[in-house]
């Protein structure tokens, strides 16, 4: 065998052998991309009211012994609030039409009405809550079967807010449509509310992920006529 031969093949198998013993390049994982749709939210709340005055009616005798529901879907979100006396329902409008951020409907009767806010009315419609302090305590108690942390909103007038959350629901259109709760990290599953008659206290008595009918979440049209928003704030 020539030398040049030998040379050849000895080259030949020492380069099999190097490409057969070579670790294979480690491949960067693809990333996990999670499409699922965010689950639609349902809140059943009681509503009571304590240490009323008799001979007195606020709003707090208007809503006594009411439910109060918040749903939640598809970026869109209703705050219903039902009485013998009368229904008010807030719905928070798609994000980008500064002009109508969110709508109020009215019902009491036969009156019916719907007020367009935009998102400088909106503000003002909430700006009790601007200044609102608040505390997180580490007290913890069970409600609709959610282990709840409690946390004590303080506003500027000196009332306060005691409410109970879960971590386990968190919904950025929460602070939106209930812009007291803006500072607590998850859902408020009950609160007692402070108004110048006595306390509200608000409970949660169900929480559904079941789909929402969208009917639900459309703002009433047939019915309701539209007027201006007058300012105020919230009671």
């Amino acid at each position: 065998m020539s030398t040049f031969r030998f040379v050849c093949i000895v080259v030949f198998v020492l380069s099999s052998w190097s490409f057969k013993q070579a670790p294979k390049t480690a491949q960067s994982p693809k990333p996990v991309v999670d499409n699922k749709k965010e689950e639609d939210l349902t809140v059943t709340y009681s509503m009571e009211l304590a240490k009323a005055r008799k001979k007195s009616i606020g709003i707090g005798e208007a809503y006594n012994g009411g439910t109060k529901t918040l749903f939640v879907s598809n970026g869109l979100v209703r705050l219903r609030l039902v009485s013998l006396m009368r229904m008010q329902s807030i719905f928070i409008l798609p994000p980008g039409n500064t002009e109508r951020t969110a709508v109020i409907v009215k019902e009491s009767g036969k009156n019916k009405h719907k007020v367009y806010l935009s998102a400088n009315q909106w503000k003002q419609y909430n700006a009790k809550y601007d200044q609102a302090g608040c505390r997180l305590v580490d007290d913890t108690v069970v409600i609709a079967g959610y282990r709840c942390s409690k946390a004590v909103i303080t506003l500027a007038d000196g009332r306060t807010i005691t409410a109970f959350y879960t971590r386990s629901i968190q919904r950025p259109e929460l602070a939106t449509v209930e812009p007291a709760f803006a500072c607590i990290p998850g859902l408020v599953l009950k609160y007692t509310y402070e108004y110048k008659k006595g306390k509200i206290t608000y409970t949660a008595t169900a929480v559904s992920r079941k789909q929402i009918d969208q009917d639900i979440l459309k703002v009433p049209s047939k019915g309701y006529p539209e007027q201006s928003y007058q300012g105020g704030v919230s009671s």
